[in-house]
């Protein structure tokens, strides 16, 4: 099914898709992530070639809802992108003007753009938007590092396309400027699950527990980021 090589195309259903090998020493489990330009599969170093063929196969079915999934969420989003935005689950509507000088504003259900011609009034959207994630995002990580007791080492900011967290070794988290489009909830649980990292640096029952213990509906909550997460991949 898969080339001799560590990238390729996958046909899936009618389409073909491109996709990426991705081996890694530090990985435990196979795993498989569908993106709008392709399909990563993620492996151990060790794991032997037919080992990753059988495997894809044997998730033929849920890559082909995947992909159809990912492609019908893109065009919805992509049917709203020219006139809104999300800010923590709000919907927002765009209102572009031309003007001299640059400035972004929000003015209730309304986030007013003023530009020169030449600008590209998209990019202001988005700096607006990581401004405010990066003020947002750390404070909602900071009310729930104190819950735990413990904070991470450093914070930054991330410009991820397909993760919304990271937690290193070190105890460097990271978490998506994106997030800041969804509602304060689905941050927090996000926040959670990469601070129970710096007790537990896998996905174990007690990684769980740790996550639940800080956000106790985190399984709603993932899932609720699951459904939205496409549209707010878009930006």
């Amino acid at each position: 099914m898969l080339p001799h090589t560590n990238s390729g195309v996958l046909q899936i259903g009618d389409a073909a898709v491109p996709y990426q090998l991705r081996r890694s020493r530090r990985r435990r489990t196979l795993g498989l992530t569908v993106t709008a330009q392709e399909v990563r599969i993620h492996a151990p170093s060790w794991t032997p070639r037919a080992e990753i063929e059988s495997y894809v196969r044997q998730q033929r079915d849920w890559l082909q809802r995947a992909w159809s999934r990912m492609h019908a969420g893109m065009q919805r989003a992509e049917s709203g992108a020219a006139n809104e935005l999300r800010y923590l689950g709000r919907r927002l509507r765009l209102d572009v003007r031309h003007s001299l000088f640059h400035e972004v504003r929000r003015d209730g259900d309304t986030l007013r753009v003023y530009a020169p011609l030449d600008a590209d009034a998209g990019e202001l959207v988005r700096d607006w938007l990581l401004a405010r994630a990066e003020r947002l995002l750390a404070w909602r990580l900071a009310r729930i590092a104190r819950r735990l007791g413990r904070a991470p080492s450093r914070f930054a900011l991330s410009d991820a396309q397909t993760q919304w967290g990271s937690c290193t070794r070190r105890g460097h988290i990271r978490l998506n400027w994106r997030l800041v489009q969804a509602p304060l909830a689905l941050i927090d649980y996000v926040a959670a699950h990469e601070l129970a990292h710096l007790v537990h640096l896998d996905h174990s029952p007690r990684f769980w527990a740790q996550v639940a213990q800080l956000c106790p509906d985190a399984l709603a909550r993932r899932a609720e980021l699951r459904k939205m997460g496409h549209s707010l991949f878009q930006v």
